[in-house]
């Protein structure tokens, strides 16, 4: 299971080739043509990191469970991010990580991921945006489930902000937070 407060989210070869710098297991997969996507998973493993892929933003790749198969199987990824309950239920089956992403804009957002998430019973939820900190504890608390923040932590103090309050993780792209990622023992 994941066990770092940050997650490094690459979005390049670029970035997947210095995917070694950072000093956590996983990093986040994300934004690239699937004609680099198996590049971009070979560059990470040498890195020796586990990948996690967002599956719905790959560009190229359909969001499906014959995508998971070939994510687990064919590119030896270690766990796979999806809005989609039956790409979740697929991931589990073939006993990958499993994060289910939410988006809570309103009520009526929460009440129907709650749905979803009893529904499909992920080992992650990816909590958008993750700078709304009382949700992060009332989904936690709600659902049992362990809330990854995403999307629009640009701060230290959004950060810490978003562990106070029971997040397990963030994920990031931003340069600043990525540097506590970096060489730390």
């Amino acid at each position: 299971m994941v066990k770092q407060t940050i997650i490094p989210v690459l979005k390049s070869i670029k970035d997947c080739e210095r995917a070694g710098e950072y000093t956590d297991e996983f990093v986040i997969v994300m934004d690239v043509h699937l004609s680099q996507l198996g590049h971009c998973c070979q560059l990470v493993k040498q890195n020796g990191k586990k990948v996690i892929i967002h599956l719905d933003l790959i560009k190229g790749l359909k969001s499906d469970g014959y995508a998971v198969e070939f994510l687990i199987n064919d590119l030896n990824v270690d766990g796979v991010i999806s809005v989609k309950s039956s790409v979740i239920d697929k991931v589990k089956k073939l006993g990958k990580i499993a994060i289910q992403r939410i988006f809570i804009i309103d009520t009526q957002s929460y009440k129907k991921s709650i749905g979803l998430i009893n529904s499909s019973k992920p080992d992650y939820i990816e909590m958008l945006p993750g700078c709304l900190f009382k949700m992060i504890r009332r989904v936690k608390e709600d659902l049992g489930v362990n809330v990854i923040a995403g999307g629009l932590i640009e701060t230290e103090d959004e950060y810490e902000e978003a562990i106070k309050s029971g997040a397990t993780s963030i994920t990031t792209s931003k340069k600043l937070l990525l540097k506590k990622c970096k060489n730390r023992k």
